[in-house]
């Protein structure tokens, strides 16, 4: 018995599209957020003390799901004399590796150095509680991987001949002659 993908290549053919479809949106969003990084590590840095640090869950903005935990840090700082009071950035960016470990290290009353927009020095990360997130191989090779599986049955289907074979086949004559 054939399964619904089977019977219908519609079907089949969508979902490979779907699918292309998001690994290559990903792999935009995580150039995209692997550029942001790049631009972050070259804002200022300054001192700045920890007032709480706590773990919470996030999502990518690729992805729907709740995938990953992050500290989340209130500090306060100052910059050119203005005092800021805010919580840490983590953008897209992939999080400390054990953020419950990081936030034991980074205590209430302790310090951490910041770093903030220079143009806007409201919004601030704690360079240490988030790394690069790379280049998005995993998706590239997704995506060309399932075009790959698409051009092979688009291709498949456009070279198989879909017309019964019209050709009459008779049962040898046999002659008891």
């Amino acid at each position: 018995m054939k399964n619904l993908f089977q019977r219908h290549p519609f079907f089949r053919r969508a979902l490979l599209v779907i699918v292309i479809f998001y690994c290559f949106r990903g792999a935009v969003l995580e150039f995209r957020a692997s550029r942001h990084y790049q631009q972050v590590a070259k804002w200022p840095v300054t001192e700045a003390v920890i007032s709480s640090s706590a773990v919470y869950w996030t999502s990518y903005s690729w992805s729907g799901r709740r995938t990953r935990y992050c500290p989340k840090l209130r500090y306060t700082y100052a910059v050119q004399g203005q005092k800021y009071d805010e919580y840490n950035e983590v953008f897209d960016f992939v999080c400390w590796p054990d953020a419950y470990d990081f936030v034991s290290q980074h205590q209430p009353g302790a310090t951490i150095k910041v770093a903030y927009d220079p143009k806007k020095p409201a919004v601030s990360i704690a360079p240490e509680a988030v790394r690069d997130p790379g280049y998005p191989w995993g998706d590239i090779i997704g995506g060309v991987v399932f075009s790959a599986f698409l051009l092979i049955d688009l291709f498949g289907a456009w070279t198989t001949d879909s017309t019964p074979d019209n050709r009459v086949e008779t049962a040898p004559h046999l002659d008891n002659e």
